[in-house]
């Protein structure tokens, strides 16, 4: 598979160092990509509200707004599209941050344009392989009976409490509601009807947002925490 096939995506540098992102633009254009660049993280997220690109070119150290700020703020307003995070940082601890927060690859500079180009296009290829999914999905004949919401005396929190408690997104309301009954990501997928990779990122996002490490933990934390709220408005 070559880079010629996936040419053609929409592309968003957010990078402040003139120099990097003009050699950024100019090598992706040549690769045949249309290219947009921001110099800030309010620019990035202003930018990809109003044209939703392919795939994210995404800084760390930004002005305004951190990288990681910015990829908190996209994967929260449920936009899941590639980002590939550009660090001058090494840590390790850095790495898991960007992708405890959403992001699908890391590249430390200095890098060289070949290796971008490569990691560009197999996120292109995996999107590519996403969309096709989730379109085979749409297709199927709706299951015959729907999948009920967890039992009150499991949760407690309606949908839009538990979007107001903890910070979620309408979908990911229900993601959460899927696990508490200990569903699989392939089942929340098919519940949902969206993909298996799309149900794993939102079901990271719901246990980072809970505040809990493990899948079997959301049923009782959700509990504990309604019934505190309980106990604090009594």
């Amino acid at each position: 598979m070559t880079e010629s096939r996936f040419a053609g995506a929409r592309i968003l540098i957010v990078e402040d160092h003139d120099d990097l992102a003009e050699a950024l633009a100019i090598n992706l254009t040549h690769a045949g990509h249309d290219v947009e660049r921001v110099r800030d993280g309010r620019e990035a997220l202003l930018a990809v509200r109003a044209r939703m690109p392919d795939l994210i070119l995404l800084d760390l150290n930004l002005p305004r707004m951190d990288g990681f700020s910015v990829l908190d703020r996209l994967r929260g307003e449920g936009m899941w599209m590639p980002v590939l995070i550009l660090s001058a940082r090494g840590a390790s601890a850095d790495k898991v941050e960007g992708f405890r927060l959403g992001a699908d690859d890391d590249v430390t500079k200095p890098f060289s344009v070949g290796e971008l180009l490569g990691r560009v296009c197999a996120l292109l290829r995996r999107a590519a392989a996403t969309r096709a999914a989730e379109a085979a999905l749409a297709q199927m004949p709706p299951e015959g009976t729907a999948v009920p919401s967890a039992p009150a005396d499991v949760i407690g929190y309606s949908d839009e409490e538990l979007v107001a408690r903890f910070g979620l997104t309408l979908r990911q309301a229900a993601v959460a509601r899927l696990l508490a009954r200990g569903l699989t990501n392939p089942e929340i997928a098919s519940a949902l009807s969206i993909s298996r990779f799309t149900a794993r990122n939102h079901a990271e996002q719901v246990l980072a947002k809970i505040g809990v490490v493990s899948r079997g933990r959301v049923a009782a934390a959700l509990r504990a925490a309604y019934d505190a709220d309980q106990h604090s408005a009594a």
